[in-house]
C-alpha cells in the first residue's frame, strides 16, 4: 500500500484531534456530581439521572495537626454516590430523597418529582423533590465542628414544607454509609463504648458525639458524628448497624442486637448509621427542619507507650446565670511491646472547671491492656461560671511496667448566646374607605444577640391573642443561628378587621440556651360599624349624564363572620333602566372563592329585574359553612344603569338580611346613595 501523502496525514490528525476533543467534551458533560471543598472536606452530590441528590463526604487537606489523612474517604461512594440514601415517611408511605436506584440502597421506595436538581448556590449543594404532598429541600454545606472548632464538618440540612391542604404525619430518616479511608469496619466510640454491633440509642441517653477510628498510634482517619449541638437538630433515636441490613429496610429494618458489622448477605465488614426523627404532624403550609452534622473528629493525640487521645467540644458556654455541661472523653491505646498492668486514668481540671456530679471520681482503673487493645473512658464536667477564656485539663495515664503518658488539652470557656428583642409595630389604626389602615397591620422584630457565643436554632414566636395573621403568614418565624453582636430583623402581617380595642400583642424567642419574651405591645383598633351601602357610581367619563351608562356596587363591609346575604335593590324607573336585564348584573366579590388558584364560584341566584316598577329582587348569595369570612369586605352585586334623564334620584335597599356561619342574622347599618344626573 502507498504511504499516505503528508496533506492526508495533516487530514488525519485533524480528525483525531477533533474527536478526542469531542470525546473530553461529552466525558465533561457526563461528570457525575457538583464538588464543594474547603482546606479540610470536600462534599460531592451525585447528578447523573440515576442516584441523583445523593451524595458523599471526604477529606482533601484533612486535619491540619496530623498527615496521612489527606484524600479520604468518610462516606463511601467517592465520585458517584449511591450508598448513603434518606427516606422520609409520610403517614405509612416511604418516600426515597432523590431520583430513582436500580441498586440495593433504597430501590423499592417511592420516588417524587425533582423540583430543583443540584446546583451550587452560595458555596452550597441545594436541591429538591416533591415527595407527594411534602417538598423536600437538601441543603449541604460546611460547618464548624463542635470538637475541633474548625470548618471540617458537613452540615446536612432538610427543609420539609407540606403544600397539601391537610395534615400529615412526617419523619426522616438519614443514612451514612460511613468509611475511614479504606477501613469499613472500625468500632464507634460514644463516652464509654466501642460500639462493634447492633446497638441503639434513645433520645433519653443519647451522646453529643461519636467518634470512630482504627489506630491511635497511625489513625487515616477520624471521623465524627454529632447528635447534639451547634444547629443539629437531636434525633429521636440512632441506630448502628451494618449497611446492608440498614438500607434494605426503607425506615424499619432487620436490628439485631449483638450482631457484628459483617454486611447483610456478604462476608465484609460494613458498617454504617441511621438517624431517625420520628413521625410528627406536620399542618398545610407549615414547615420544619431537620440538620445532622458529619465529619472530622477533634482529636489531640499524645503518643507513647501507652498513646492517649482526648477530645471534648472546643467551646463551652459558661456564667453566673447559665453553664453549659460537656463530656470529657479519653482514649488510651497500648502500643507498646508488651501488656501494660494497673493501668489508671487521672483527670486534672483547672480553676474554673468541676466534675458534674460530685461523688464522680477523677480516676479510672482498667486493669490490664493487652497490646494493640484501647480503653475509653469519659467525665462529665462543667465550668463553675467564674471563669472565662481559654483553660486546659490534662489527663495521667500511668501503668505499673510502663512509662507513663500526659495528654493535655484545652477549652474555651465563653459567655452563652443572650437575645435582646426589639418588638416595633404602630400604636393604632386608622380608618380610610371603610378599611382599617395600614392594613395589614406590620409587626417587625430585631433580635441582638448580646451574649459571647453563637446562638443556635432560634425560633421567634409572636402571640397575637384576637388578632388574626394575614393570609399565608405563620406565628412561628425561624431565625436559625445568630452569631455575637449579629442581629437578625424578622417580620409578621396581622390582620385586625372585625375586631375593635385596645389589643396586644408580644413576642417569645427561643434558642439551644434559653427562653425570653419581648415587652408587650399595644394597639389600638377603633370600631368600624358593619353596613351594606349602595357605593359611588362608576362611569368612564367621571360623571353620570343623560343617556350614558354607569355602574353601582352594592357594599358589604366589616360584616363578622359572614357568610349569606340576601337584598332587594329599588330605583326610579322614570330616571333609571336596565337596559340587558339579567345581561347587566354581575355577582359581587363575596360570592367568589378568593383564593387566585381556586377561583370558584360560590352559590349566588340570579336576580329578577323589573324595569317597571324599578326592582332587582332575588338577591341572594350563600359563601357556605366552610367558606364564611372572618369580617367580609367586599361587593353583594354589580349593577350597571342606563341614565335616562337629569335629576336627582335614589338608589335604595330593601329587605336585607346578612347572616353569619350558623345562619344567625347579624345587625347592620342599610345606607342608600343619591344619584345626580347631568
Amino acid at each position: 500500500m502507498a504511504a499516505p501523502s503528508r496533506q492526508a496525514v495533516c487530514i488525519i490528525a485533524i480528525v483525531l484531534l477533533f474527536a478526542v476533543c469531542s470525546l473530553s467534551a461529552a466525558a465533561q458533560e457526563q461528570k457525575p456530581n457538583l464538588e464543594i471543598a474547603n482546606e479540610y472536606i470536600r462534599i460531592i452530590i451525585n447528578t447523573l439521572e440515576e442516584n441523583m441528590g445523593r451524595f458523599s463526604v471526604g477529606t482533601t487537606g484533612g486535619d491540619p495537626d496530623r498527615i496521612g489523612d489527606e484524600n479520604q474517604h468518610l462516606i463511601y461512594g467517592g465520585e458517584e454516590p449511591w450508598t448513603s440514601y434518606t427516606t422520609v415517611r409520610i403517614g405509612n408511605q416511604n418516600w426515597v430523597y432523590g431520583n430513582p436506584t436500580n441498586r440495593r440502597a433504597g430501590k423499592n421506595g417511592l420516588y417524587g418529582q425533582v423540583v430543583q436538581p443540584p446546583t451550587i448556590i452560595d458555596d452550597k449543594l441545594v436541591s429538591s423533590w416533591q415527595l407527594g404532598p411534602i417538598l423536600v429541600t437538601q441543603i449541604l454545606s460546611f460547618t464548624r465542628s463542635i470538637t475541633s472548632g474548625l470548618m471540617d464538618t458537613a452540615k446536612i440540612e432538610y427543609h420539609l414544607e407540606n403544600t397539601d391542604v391537610v395534615s400529615h404525619m412526617v419523619g426522616l430518616r438519614l443514612v451514612l454509609d460511613t468509611m475511614l479511608g479504606q477501613n469499613d469496619g472500625a468500632p464507634f466510640r460514644l463516652t464509654d463504648r466501642a460500639v462493634l454491633t447492633d446497638t441503639v440509642f434513645y433520645s433519653h441517653e443519647m451522646p453529643a458525639f461519636w467518634q470512630a477510628f482504627d489506630s491511635l498510634s497511625n489513625p487515616q482517619v477520624i471521623s465524627q458524628g454529632t447528635l447534639a449541638g451547634g444547629e443539629v437538630t437531636p434525633p429521636n433515636r440512632v441506630y448502628f448497624s451494618n449497611w446492608g441490613s440498614i438500607v434494605d429496610g426503607l425506615w424499619d429494618f432487620n436490628y439485631q442486637p449483638g450482631r457484628d458489622f459483617m454486611r447483610a448477605g456478604e462476608f465484609e465488614l460494613d458498617s454504617a448509621i441511621a438517624l431517625y426523627w420520628d413521625q410528627q404532624p406536620l399542618r398545610p403550609n407549615e414547615s420544619r427542619t431537620y440538620v445532622a452534622y458529619y465529619g472530622l473528629g477533634g482529636v489531640t493525640i499524645t503518643p507513647g507507650e501507652l498513646s492517649v487521645a482526648l477530645t471534648a467540644p472546643w467551646q463551652v458556654k459558661a456564667d453566673q446565670r447559665h453553664r453549659e455541661t460537656f463530656t470529657i472523653v479519653a482514649y488510651i491505646e497500648n502500643t507498646g511491646e508488651g501488656e501494660a498492668r494497673d493501668v489508671t486514668a487521672t483527670l486534672r481540671l483547672p480553676e474554673g472547671l468541676e466534675l458534674l456530679n460530685a461523688g464522680d471520681s477523677l480516676q479510672r482503673r482498667y486493669g490490664n491492656l493487652a497490646v494493640g487493645e484501647t480503653y475509653q473512658t469519659s467525665w462529665q464536667v462543667i465550668p463553675n461560671g467564674a471563669v472565662s477564656g481559654d483553660v486546659s485539663f490534662e489527663v495521667l495515664v500511668e501503668a505499673t511496667n510502663s512509662e507513663s503518658s500526659l495528654a493535655k488539652r484545652s477549652v474555651q470557656i465563653v459567655k452563652p448566646d443572650y437575645l435582646e428583642i426589639d418588638l416595633i409595630g404602630p400604636l393604632f389604626l386608622s380608618v380610610e374607605n371603610e378599611r382599617l389602615s395600614p392594613l395589614p397591620m406590620e409587626v417587625m422584630a430585631k433580635v441582638t444577640n448580646t451574649g459571647g457565643a453563637t446562638a443556635y436554632n432560634v425560633e421567634a414566636v409572636l402571640h397575637h391573642p384576637l388578632i388574626r395573621l394575614a393570609r399565608g403568614d405563620v406565628p412561628v418565624k425561624r431565625l436559625g443561628s445568630i452569631a455575637p453582636n449579629d442581629a437578625v430583623t424578622v417580620t409578621w402581617y396581622l390582620d385586625p378587621t372585625g375586631i375593635s380595642g385596645q389589643l396586644v400583642y408580644y413576642l417569645d424567642v427561643i434558642s439551644d440556651t434559653d427562653r425570653y419574651a419581648s415587652n408587650r405591645n399595644e394597639v389600638f383598633i377603633p370600631y368600624i360599624e358593619p353596613k351594606v351601602f349602595v357605593g359611588e357610581p362608576q362611569t368612564s367619563q367621571g360623571r353620570v349624564a343623560a343617556g350614558q351608562y354607569f355602574s353601582i356596587s352594592v357594599w358589604a363591609t366589616n360584616i363578622p363572620d359572614f357568610r349569606k346575604a340576601v337584598l332587594e335593590v329599588n330605583y326610579d324607573p322614570q330616571y333609571l333602566e336596565i337596559v340587558g336585564r339579567s345581561l347587566d348584573i354581575t355577582r359581587g366579590t363575596l360570592f367568589v372563592d378568593p383564593d387566585p388558584e381556586q377561583s370558584l364560584l360560590l352559590k349566588w341566584d340570579i336576580p329578577l329585574v323589573d324595569n317597571l316598577r324599578g326592582v332587582v329582587s332575588g338577591i341572594s348569595g350563600d359563601r357556605g359553612s366552610m367558606q364564611s369570612s372572618d369580617s367580609a369586605f367586599g361587593t353583594l352585586i354589580t349593577i350597571h344603569f342606563r341614565a335616562k334623564k337629569s335629576g336627582i334620584t335614589r338608589i335604595g335597599l330593601s329587605n336585607v338580611a346578612v347572616f353569619d356561619s350558623k345562619l344567625i342574622p347579624i345587625d347592620v347599618r342599610v345606607i342608600d346613595r343619591d344619584i345626580v344626573i347631568e
